[in-house]
């Protein structure tokens, strides 16, 4: 679902993607997204918020310049906490909601080994190609993450990830959007 088309989604995903549990991206400090609802009306954790970025701002602007250091704007607090905010709602009558996903955010370089990487996300014909790419890694010599195709059907995500050899014959067809 998340590469098909999706009426009112401004940007359009393209299939490609790394899995990690949620144990393993917690350990290495991804974190959920906290969505702020900016619904007109829905002012209790925007105006807050909003308020904070704007004295982190206003404290690192130099007397006498017209924009922020940008060292002391980044070791801010509240804007060490940004990243992993996102808004959410129908302001204007443009509808931005995320009731069907969960996104994680990471700031910085992520660092993993081969083993940490559950499952790789890729159209399918490029499957044995990253495949054999990951082979000459020594990381992935203990162990090759699962690929799967984000157009294909959860029985045959489900029998991929279980590592079921005969998936039968309807699994086999993308899902339909």
């Amino acid at each position: 679902m998340m590469c098909t088309d999706i009426e009112g989604r401004s940007i359009q995903f393209n299939g490609y993607g790394l899995a990690f549990t949620k144990a393993f991206a917690r350990s290495q400090g991804v974190n959920p997204v906290w969505y702020l609802d900016i619904t007109p009306g829905h002012h209790w954790l925007t105006n807050p918020i909003g308020q904070l970025v704007d004295d982190a701002v206003r404290t690192a602007t130099p007397a006498g310049a017209t924009d922020p250091h940008p060292m002391t704007l980044a070791a801010d607090p509240v804007l060490q906490l940004t990243p992993f905010i996102d808004q959410m709602g129908n302001p204007s009558g443009i509808r931005k909601e995320f009731w069907w996903e969960r996104e994680w955010r990471h700031v910085g370089h992520l660092q993993f080994a081969g083993d940490d990487l559950v499952v790789v996300f890729a159209p399918e014909y490029e499957h044995g190609i990253l495949r054999g790419s990951l082979a000459r890694h020594p990381r992935y010599e203990a162990a090759m993450p699962r690929f799967v195709d984000a157009q294909w059907g959860l029985e045959r995500m489900i029998g991929t990830l279980a590592g079921v050899s005969d998936l039968g014959p309807f699994p086999q067809l993308p899902a339909s959007g």
